[in-house]
């Protein structure tokens, strides 16, 4: 069983009991999902434990979450027009929770964190953390996240580390990512700000060559660190819109 088979089936299953909440208590839930994950298992090993692909048409099978919630735990298959027959959410599911589970302080803490019994506040889109992002770019496009740590590795020309760029450089070039635009702009701004730097050396050389290897390690290795940082805010938010949505449409796949 490979991780990323495991991976939806945990996720289909994860849905399922957010679907079965205030419709179960925790022991009857824990028990459906325990029986669901049996019967998925039996399908998958009649199937020959099939990959990603194979794992996806045995969920479809049992249907979207909230299908297979209304078919098996309501007695019959329920339309549009059927939702009344579902039993309303319990009254405790609403309730505040206390201190101790999140909830808001009470007496003197309240004037303390500014709390008070205010009722609670709506639920907010969930948002993509920067920790969560950086994650979500290394597991999902590993090339890219290693060209952008080797280009943040330049920025510190003080470190003599200029010479990592060449590698981010070419993982940039084979990127399958990266737009044709976003390539040029990720090598050829460095270089470009590199010379650059190098031209405003005010130093003295009589040959050309020895002009450059006294210039680079000056001024060149500044404007290609700076240029490096400038290059990285820019490819990153590329890279993280890709693996957003290429997280999107595996969500999509598995509830389809």
């Amino acid at each position: 069983m490979s991780q990323r088979s495991e991976q939806l089936v945990l996720d289909y299953l994860s849905e399922v009991g957010l679907v079965l909440h205030g419709r179960m208590t925790a022991r009857e839930r824990t028990a459906y999902l325990a029986g669901l994950r049996a019967r998925i298992d039996a399908r998958r090993a009649a199937a020959g434990d099939p990959g990603p692909d194979g794992v996806r048409d045995v969920l479809r099978c049992f249907g979207t979450p909230e299908d297979l919630v209304r078919r098996e735990c309501e007695g019959r298959d329920l339309d549009i027009e059927d939702d009344e027959l579902i039993p309303p959410k319990p009254a405790h599911a609403d309730r505040v929770p206390p201190p101790w589970r999140g909830g808001p302080s009470r007496g003197l803490l309240s004037l303390l964190d500014g709390t008070g019994r205010r009722a609670a506040a709506p639920p907010r889109p969930r948002r993509t953390g920067a920790v969560r992002g950086a994650v979500l770019v290394v597991r999902t496009h590993p090339a890219e996240a290693a060209a952008l740590g080797l280009m943040l590795l330049t920025v510190p020309w003080h470190w003599g580390l200029a010479f990592v760029w060449v590698l981010a450089a070419a993982l940039i070039v084979l990127s399958q990512v990266w737009s044709t635009r976003d390539k040029w702009v990720g090598v050829g701004l460095p270089l470009a700000s590199c010379a650059v730097a190098m031209v405003l050396w005010d130093g003295e050389a009589k040959f050309i060559d020895r002009y450059i290897q006294e210039s680079l390690p000056a001024t060149g290795v500044i404007g290609l660190g700076l240029a490096c940082l400038a290059t990285f805010l820019y490819l990153y938010p590329r890279a993280l819109r890709s693996a957003l949505a290429g997280a999107r449409a595996r969500e999509r796949a598995v509830g389809g």
